[in-house]
């Protein structure tokens, strides 16, 4: 073998080898990188992501390093820690939520890069495809068939004298037109009628409430959005206000005073997204890793918003719930 094939040939088995390989031997630890959304997420998904890496053999400080920025929901900040993040070489990033990863999308092209919970990633072009994603994402959807329906149905099950729901959404986000057409379908299967009120900004909000007040609305259905996940807080204390039965996407809406929600278990999707980590750091390509579906969810009811909204919750819906906030 002439000298010169031999250098290629070695270089090529060098760039096979995993991350954590190479990085050994390269006298360093491989490093992750997370883009937490705030604090609050992160001491909320934290520790099943850690077990999970644990449980397949990775511990921060030992077999890797881990780097972790936190946004605050600020959202300026998210491209400013997303290319500190960069900066740092990591070996793998992750994204906690769609501001996270749209952030690490534009600051990378070529760090492998984990999302959690987003919505549909082809669509806002993170994968050409969730079984093959190619490109430098995958991870872990938030999208499912049904979801839709089945908040409707626990909103009816909750409170069944409740005629008409409002759609609160924002236009903008590239998933609001397919959650339309979901809500819009499962409202007609269950003889609701709605109204669609758009926000752009947060003070946006505090108007739309009360022209859902005005309309006599009883109940409003909150879509999958970054500016209104970041707004939950000011979306259950305006329903509390005005006396709105707020439906959420996730269970962080019911710890702020939100009603219900139901929606992927999110404690597991972050278990889960360690499953990526190892592959990538074992050297599989992320471009050829599938993106998966949630598997588990959630139904959380707030037991003191009912009381408030003089809501009686019925035993049976009690018993349903995952979790009753008191």
């Amino acid at each position: 073998m002439q000298r010169r094939d031999f250098i290629t040939l070695l270089g090529g088995a060098a760039a096979a080898w995993p991350l954590a390989v190479r990085a050994q031997r390269s006298g360093r630890l491989p490093v992750v990188g997370v883009l937490w959304g705030s604090a609050e997420a992160a001491a909320s998904y934290r520790l099943p992501f850690l077990k999970g890496l644990a449980e397949l053999g990775h511990e921060p400080g030992k077999t890797f390093l881990l780097e972790e920025r936190y946004a605050n929901e600020v959202p300026e900040r998210f491209d400013a820690l997303a290319t500190e993040l960069v900066n740092l070489k990591v070996d793998v990033l992750v994204g906690a939520g769609g501001s996270s990863i749209w952030a690490l999308h534009r600051a990378t092209s070529t760090i492998p890069t984990v999302f959690v919970g987003v919505g549909d990633p082809v669509a806002q072009g993170f994968a050409s495809s969730l079984s093959k994603p190619g490109g430098n994402m995958s991870g872990i959807t938030q999208m499912t068939a049904d979801i839709t329906t089945k908040r409707l149905q626990l909103l009816q099950n909750t409170i069944p004298t409740v005629p008409q729901v409002a759609l609160l959404r924002v236009p903008t986000n590239i998933a609001a037109p397919p959650e339309l057409s979901q809500y819009s379908s499962a409202a007609r299967e269950l003889g609701l009628s709605y109204d669609v009120f758009d926000v752009s900004t947060g003070n946006d909000i505090d108007q739309v409430f009360q022209k859902m007040k005005d309309q006599h609305f009883q109940a409003v259905v909150v879509f999958t959005a970054n500016l209104l996940f970041t707004e939950r807080k000011r979306i259950s204390a305006l329903g509390l206000k005005h006396r709105l039965a707020v439906v959420a996407p996730a269970k962080l809406f019911v710890d702020d005073g939100a009603l219900l929600s139901y929606g992927p278990d999110f404690p597991t999707l972050w278990h889960r997204a360690a499953y990526f980590i190892d592959k990538i750091l074992k050297g599989e390509s992320v471009g050829d890793i599938p993106v998966e579906r949630p598997t588990k969810f959630d139904f959380c009811l707030n037991l003191s918003t009912a009381k408030v909204l003089g809501i009686e919750i019925s035993p049976a819906m009690l018993a349903l719930a995952d979790e009753v906030i008191e």
